[in-house]
């Protein structure tokens, strides 16, 4: 069979495929770990290093060439699933489905076979499950799925998996049966004893990937006092001087005579050896795994690590690469398996009963609607929102038509009025709104000069901020939150924020805080500085997230997500047929040819124009160097901040226009169901003005998981508050 592999890491799916026979036709990951394991291991097969999101369905057609593809495989990084993880909704990752999905219409196979956590069905009420599934359905596959135990089919390890698997033909495909056999040169294997036997018990340099962790006298001490088969002891049986509590599998000893517990990513994350006082090293994790000794890990210690955990075990991968030649050759009739029913679409329903109520959000001055695509993502109920612009209004009407809107200036009394009758009676849990920012903007300095004679704090911009703020007394909610420029805080020297914390405070809310964030910090591919305020009635720790990408990252951190990531599937005429909003702006002739002489990250440099592109068209007149406008994204950058306008969008990275609104939306995380009203120039101020959904999500998981565990500054575990929250420096 010809297949590709995609999300391949330590290539345990290839390596289960081509133990077989089969002929990989290319594979693919983001990491460069990922490339030299495969090129160690496969020199003369291709691969690919590159993010699926950044792959055009051009390039996949020409990597897939003129012969079918019989089998994609590959399971999308499962750490916004997994139970080890930070189990976000608004992890960027999940999304990763979607491009999954993409390319596999692109290549149109016979079979699609898909790894997960077993989260991935279940977790925020299976909606990723469910887009799977429909989506699969939607370019013709029927879809079978089952949580199996790696253990069943002769991998000495406890690893539970959902496996989805999608097919063309009317015929119900059989997953493998629980048989412990041989594929290839991998054994089946029944324990631990066995799988690592014969193994060195040192590092003795006749196998690769068999280094051992440097522990320390501590660590060591307390290995000693695990039992084989055992975890470490509760704190109060451990020496004063070495005493901790016990988490994960770092502290977990196996047994010669069982199955491993799951082995997961992460240098010091491999449990203890059964009977000496270290770690398993990469290698004795990837016998565990079934990975046959000839199977070289490249990269660091950690990275080996890394690799191994996330692998797919490659006797299992051999066991399902046995049935789908079956399925596909028609053996599988008479062939012995499980059959797993076909799950239809409008079936799917993996949402289970809960005693938690959603909490109640009123979105103000919504624009697009950025909080509430976030708060909703995550769980609560927006049960109102408001905008004065009637464009905005159609928008809301297409995108949330359940959802009450009020259009109207909140000034006016009688808004006030509509806002609270929409309420009526229900419990309001969270205030969120941006009011316009223009009147603290550089920007909006910058292009209202004809304002400049008007007291700063007399612009009636910014007398919608204290509307905000007397919404929020009318409607006394439990959490307020409030976006704004950076600038706020400097405006008035500093005076004007004082003023709305008082008012706050006067109101009765105790918990109070504001900072400046980068939307780039949360996984937006944008250099999005925004204030934000937030403000609780109560004594909860307030919803920070912490930082989970960085501008210089160390080696353990994830960089800026950059603009390819989110962008580059949208290249292609035919994009523009399949999404709304993706008609690319029509430029005056002599401005797209200005356009090719601006280098990606680069702004418009009237010195390097021939003579013909150097007067401006209007004016006859010598051009300038723009700030914003004629500037050209970097495909391996974050966007700077989007303004608002469709003339302010920048460069499209290799194209020789402006960003469409779908393109800005993308780096807004604002998602493509959502639909844009009205003429271009104010579809183009809604997507720049927008809150970025994906931040406004990972805020409300945040405070959502701060209100079900009752975290209060005093009774917030260390661990959470590490993990979680980050801790801004007070000066």
């Amino acid at each position: 069979m010809r297949f590709v592999s995609f999300f391949s890491g330590g290539g345990g799916f290839t390596r289960g495929f081509i133990e077989l026979g089969h002929k990989c036709v290319f594979a693919t990951d983001v990491e460069k770990f990922a490339e030299d394991t495969h090129n160690l291991n496969w020199p003369t097969q291709k691969f690919i290093r590159k993010d699926i999101q950044t792959f055009t369905n051009d390039e996949i057609i020409d990597l897939v060439g003129k012969q079918p593809i019989d089998v994609v495989l590959g399971g999308p990084p499962c750490q916004g699933f997994s139970n080890m993880g930070d189990k976000l909704a608004g992890d960027h990752r999940n999304s990763l489905v979607n491009h999954y999905l993409r390319a596999i219409k692109v290549i149109s196979p016979k079979f699609v076979l898909i790894e997960n956590v077993p989260g991935f069905k279940t977790k925020y009420n299976g909606r990723y499950f469910k887009e799977l599934v429909s989506g699969l359905n939607g370019i013709g596959f029927n879809v079978s799925s089952s949580i199996i135990n790696a253990t069943d089919y002769g991998v000495p390890q406890i690893r539970k998996r959902i496996l989805i698997a999608a097919f063309k033909q009317k015929d119900v495909f059989k997953f493998p049966s629980k048989e412990k056999i041989a594929c290839g040169n991998i054994e089946p294997k029944e324990n631990v004893g066995e799988a690592l036997a014969n193994l060195p018990l040192n590092d003795d340099g006749s196998l690769t990937n068999h280094s051992i962790l440097n522990h320390s006298d501590v660590v060591i001490r307390r290995y000693r006092l695990i039992v084989e088969g055992g975890k470490l002891p509760p704190p109060e049986e451990l020496p004063k001087d070495i005493r901790r509590k016990n988490f994960g599998n770092t502290y977990q000893r196996l047994h010669r005579e069982r199955p491993a517990t799951t082995m997961v990513p992460g240098n010091n994350a491999f449990p203890i050896h059964p009977y000496l006082d270290r770690s398993l090293t990469p290698r004795e994790a990837a016998r565990i795994q079934t990975f046959p000794d000839e199977h070289h890990f490249s990269g660091t210690r950690a990275q080996q690590c890394i690799q191994v955990g996330n692998a797919v075990p490659p006797l299992l991968a051999s066991r399902f690469a046995i049935a789908i030649e079956n399925y596909l050759t028609n053996k599988n009739k008479s062939s012995e398996g499980l059959m797993m029913p076909i799950i239809d679409t409008e079936e799917v329903n993996t949402k289970t009963p809960s005693n938690k109520k959603s909490m109640n959000v009123v979105d103000l001055f919504c624009g697009i609607g950025g909080f509430s695509i976030g708060f909703s993502q995550a769980g609560f109920n927006v049960i109102a929102a408001s905008d004065h612009d009637k464009y905005v209004a159609e928008s809301h009407k297409l995108n949330f038509p359940d959802i009450p809107f009020i259009k109207g200036d909140i000034r006016n009394d009688n808004i006030k009025k509509e806002i609270i009758y929409a309420i009526g009676n229900k419990k309001v849990d969270v205030l969120v709104g941006g009011p316009p920012c223009q009147g603290f903007s550089i920007f909006g300095k910058r292009r209202f000069v004809k304002n400049e004679e008007i007291p700063k704090e007399h612009d009636p911009r910014n007398d919608l901020v204290f509307s905000f703020f007397e919404m929020v007394e009318m409607i006394s909610p439990e959490w307020v939150i409030m976006e704004n420029v950076p600038g706020i805080t400097s405006f008035d020297k500093g005076k004007y924020v004082k003023n709305l914390i008082n008012k706050l405070k006067k109101i009765g809310y105790s918990s109070i805080e504001n900072h400046i964030i980068n939307c780039a910090s949360f996984g937006v591919p944008q250099t999005r500085k925004r204030f934000i305020l937030i403000a609780h009635k109560g004594k909860y720790v307030l919803p920070w997230p912490k930082d989970k990408y960085y501008e210089s990252p160390k080696e353990w951190q994830k960089p800026f997500r950059n603009v390819s990531e989110v962008i580059s599937d949208l290249v292609g005429s035919k994009t523009q047929i399949e999404y709304e909003n993706h008609i690319p702006p029509s430029h005056n002739k002599i401005v797209a040819e200005r356009y090719k002489y601006i280098s990606q990250g680069e702004k418009l440099n009237p010195s390097l124009l021939p003579k013909h592109l150097k007067l401006g068209i209007k004016t006859g007149k010598p051009i300038k160097r723009f700030s914003k406008v004629h500037f050209r994204l970097d495909n391996n950058s974050p966007s700077p901040t989007l303004v608002p306008g469709h003339n302010a969008f920048p460069i499209h990275p290799t194209l020789n226009r402006t960003l469409t609104i779908r393109e800005a939306a993308r780096i807004q995380t604002i998602p493509d169901h959502i639909i844009f009203s009205g003429p271009i120039i104010n579809q183009g101020l809604q997507a720049g003005n927008a809150f970025p959904p994906l931040v406004a999500q990972i805020i409300a998981e945040r405070l959502s998981r701060i209100v079900r565990n009752g975290w209060d500054k005093e009774q917030i575990t260390k661990l959470a508050k590490y993990s979680m929250l980050k801790n801004f420096e007070v000066a």
